[in-house]
């Protein structure tokens, strides 16, 4: 048989657990901060991402300050006409929609009771010294 003191077994412990530590499922990183890039033009939302979205939870979306994820969760809408959205900002009212071309009738008439234009109407400057 072999001996084996503490001074061998402690270390070898000490990897194992490091090693099943390292294999547990870790959570998912949260999506980036930068609304232009979440979700990406071709990702098709799931449903628990969508179940996390003012309009899943009866609350309206607001044109002029939600986020790209918020707006893409909309019906018809997407991440594609989300970020057309969000680069046509500041709307005056949720007709601005129709006046500015950035959706279609049929899309705006899907939304147009879960959609507001009550946050900021003015674009807001970039961050630092200004001139």
């Amino acid at each position: 048989m072999m001996k084996t003191d503490g001074a061998t077994v402690l270390p070898v412990l000490l990897l194992l657990a490091a090693v099943s530590y390292a294999q547990q499922e870790q959570p998912a990183a949260p999506p980036p901060s930068n609304q232009n890039s979440y979700p990406s033009d071709t990702h098709k939302m799931t449903s628990a991402e969508k179940k996390d979205t003012p309009s899943a939870n009866g609350q309206p979306v607001d044109l002029n300050s939600a986020s790209k994820k918020d707006l893409a969760a909309l019906p018809g809408v997407g991440p594609h006409y989300a970020k057309t959205i969000i680069d046509a900002r500041p709307f005056s009212s949720k007709e601005d929609l129709l006046k500015k071309k950035v959706i279609s009738q049929a899309t705006y008439d899907k939304i147009q009771d879960l959609v507001t234009a009550q946050g900021p109407k003015k674009q807001s400057l970039p961050e630092g010294p200004q001139p």
